[in-house]
């Protein structure tokens, strides 16, 4: 009864977990492997077409920083190509109940609004950004959102799905806006953030005070110009362009340098050296002829790196940061239902979002799809594997997962593993009553074996006794398992009656107890408990079949 009502519940959970995780992820991933695909659309329309494939879609993923009213927190999000209606399908049937006015509608008309939210203002209504709040005061409100000029028919990349965990913990619903920053932001300001404490020209003084003594010495008066050595400047040239990052050509293809680690603002300045002394020369024989003033000019860009101003190079690499997007202001249009047991994207949006935020302008990770029978996945990955060839990964939902899998497939031997002590106490408390049968009965079995009985027979009793305890044990289990089960909502409520709540839905995200009963399993425990009530009472027989007749019945 305990193995049926725990296994059956668990299997209830397996499925849960399979349901929700088909639900929002893609059945089958195809991946490039050179990284990003940059002709998805056509990729999506042939992938479409492979025998047994629903529908195939273009997807982006990747973390965010969520801003919201009260809250600051990262979050993973998941962009789609928003036209599938394979995905959106899927998508509409995980929407959460708790939260009503959710829909999956990406692309809503005009005047429609998102979820609860009333209809988008205009632009010139939208108002500026509020500023930050002050230290320990409270946020301004989110500005509403502009309406987006795409001919007057679509919001094509304005709304977002959530996930009901993200939504429970910091207070979303329907119709409210959230903000999102990309997290290719902080790479950008890392990399500018990641410089020495000390000035290039401290760093590497060796190279800078050689080169600078080399201009002092070459560079020459000549008429209305200035001369140098042209070999001379030229190891002097090398100096600096060892510093920088650089291509070099070499006879396996052109090799491009790391260069020496310095802030931006001084590997610009000996780029711009290094820049005057190729642009500025004219050679003729074995001298070099530039303009006149040429050599207090290169002194003048030592002398700027050498009074760097640290802290202004600094702001400027911030404030000059190229690649930088632009925080995303969305909508919330739906909520979906996940748990943290088989938790999903916090965030599904439209590609194109997706896109910008990832820094991967028109072209995408992945290419998602949906076959007819999921369960089949990995023959048709393995098919699709053999027919796009080595330029592709090809992934099924139980490999992407597989460690998820992998968790529950561990639990689930554990806990029989556990519990199979259970019915093995059985076993031993039913040798322990045949053993003390037989010593009962020990002068009839005496008076038997006395009379002609046969070993065989003597043991034939008691397995036979053995296997009516084990069928009537199996058959009064499967009933109580079964009725447990069906009844396992009231059991629950009972249980929590005294404070205690095995399953709380907060952590499944489900209401009720789920439950699978999978007779194949059932089968094999009821076979398996009558096979040990056998050998539980074959031991106990084999000891009377054997016990020699005169010494019982010297008792009676």
């Amino acid at each position: 009864m305990v193995l049926i009502v725990v296994l059956s519940v668990h299997n209830g959970f397996e499925r849960n977990l399979k349901d929700t995780l088909l639900g929002h992820s893609p059945h089958i991933s195809v991946y490039s492997s050179y990284g990003t695909i940059p002709n998805w659309e056509e990729m999506e329309t042939s992938l479409a077409k492979e025998p047994g494939v629903e529908s195939a879609y273009a997807l982006v993923e990747g973390f965010v920083l969520l801003d919201t009213n009260k809250w600051q927190r990262p979050a993973i999000f998941r962009a789609f190509n928003t036209n599938n209606q394979g995905q959106i399908d899927a998508l509409k049937e995980m929407l959460d109940p708790d939260y009503p006015g959710s829909s999956v509608d990406f692309n809503p008309p005009l005047d429609a609004s998102a979820g609860a939210a009333p209809p988008l203002p205009p632009l010139e209504d939208a108002g500026d950004i509020p500023p930050p709040p002050p230290p320990g005061g409270s946020a301004a409100p989110l500005p509403d959102l502009p309406p987006i000029n795409d001919g007057g028919e679509l919001y094509s990349d304005r709304y977002v799905v959530v996930s009901s965990q993200l939504a429970d913990k910091i207070g979303l619903k329907p119709g409210d806006d959230i903000r999102v920053m990309a997290a290719s932001n902080f790479d950008s300001v890392m990399e500018v953030y990641n410089v020495p404490n000390e000035r290039a020209w401290e760093l590497y003084s060796d190279a800078f005070r050689r080169f600078e003594s080399e201009i002092k010495r070459l560079f020459q008066p000549k008429g209305d110009e200035e001369e140098s050595p042209s070999e001379d400047i030229l190891q002097a040239y090398r100096l600096l362009q060892d510093l920088v990052p650089t291509q070099i050509e070499k006879p396996e293809g052109i090799v491009t340098t790391e260069g020496q680690a310095m802030r931006q603002a001084e590997r610009d300045l000996i780029f711009e050296i290094l820049g005057f002394l190729n642009q500025n020369v004219r050679r003729e024989g074995e001298f070099d002829y530039f303009e006149a003033g040429s050599k207090d000019w290169i002194l003048g860009k030592l002398g700027e790196l050498r009074d760097l101003d640290m802290e202004k190079a600094d702001n400027e690499a911030f404030r000059n940061i190229k690649e930088f997007v632009v925080p995303k202001t969305l909508r919330i249009q739906g909520v979906y239902s996940d748990s943290e047991r088989s938790k999903g994207p916090d965030l599904f949006i439209p590609i194109t979002i997706g896109m910008e935020l990832k820094g991967l302008p028109g072209v995408v990770e992945s290419i998602g799809l949906r076959i007819d029978d999921p369960y089949h996945a990995e023959r048709h990955a393995a098919s699709l594997q053999a027919k796009l060839g080595d330029d592709w990964i090809v992934q099924s939902w139980m490999r992407t997962h597989a460690d998820r899998f992998q968790l529950v497939k561990t639990e689930k031997i554990m806990m029989s593993f556990a519990l199979s002590f259970i019915t093995l106490l059985s076993a031993f408390s039913i040798t322990a009553v045949m053993y003390t049968v037989t010593v009962q009965k020990r002068q009839e079995i005496g008076v038997m074996k006395a009379l002609g009985a046969r070993p065989s027979q003597i043991v034939r009793v008691f397995v036979y006794q053995g296997l009516i305890v084990g069928i009537g044990g199996v058959v009064f289990g499967l009933g109580l398992g079964l009725l447990a089960i069906r009844y396992r909502e009231g059991v629950m409520a009972v249980i929590r009656g005294f404070g205690v709540d095995p399953f709380p839905a907060e952590f499944h995200g489900m209401s009720e107890l789920p439950a699978e009963i999978v007779w194949g399993q059932l089968g094999v425990i009821c076979v398996v408990a009558v096979v040990l009530c056998l050998l539980a009472a074959l031991v106990p027989a084999l000891m009377a079949a054997f016990r020699d007749p005169a010494k019982s019945l010297r008792n009676l």
